[in-house]
């Protein structure tokens, strides 16, 4: 009886989180989670870019996130955030994300949501 709780909580819990993470294509379109790529370049490191300068490998963009998952303090600081952008990341094929303070040409761009760019290394 309590697993079966404790799974029902799980459930809700994750199907909560995933509607504070929005994919987009590099051309605007909201993408669906479970119908993006799930393999990545073969680097298992997730990085987060806060400029594309610190890029030392080649790479192509794949898609955008969009989130307004609440964080505590500064979103980079924080552990469950970042674990969640993580797995979205590695989710979608990705190998790391550059974070896009001061861009607002993202598709429905909304000033409480932070954004960022996937790429993926180039073998």
């Amino acid at each position: 009886m309590i697993r079966t709780v404790l799974y029902f909580c799980l459930i809700i819990l994750f199907s909560c989180v995933d509607k504070h993470f929005i994919a987009y294509s590099i051309d605007g379109e909201k993408l669906n989670y479970e119908d993006l790529q799930t393999s990545s370049s073969g680097i298992s490191d997730f990085k987060l870019f806060f400029n594309k300068d610190e890029i030392d490998l080649e790479y192509t963009t794949l898609h955008f996130i969009a989130t307004d998952y609440y964080y505590y303090g500064q979103f980079f600081f924080d552990k469950n955030f970042m674990s969640m952008l993580k797995n979205k990341t590695l989710h979608m094929g990705a190998d790391a994300l550059i974070y896009e303070k001061d861009r607002t040409d993202f598709p429905n761009y909304n000033e409480n949501y932070l954004y960022f760019t996937a790429i993926k290394y180039k073998n």
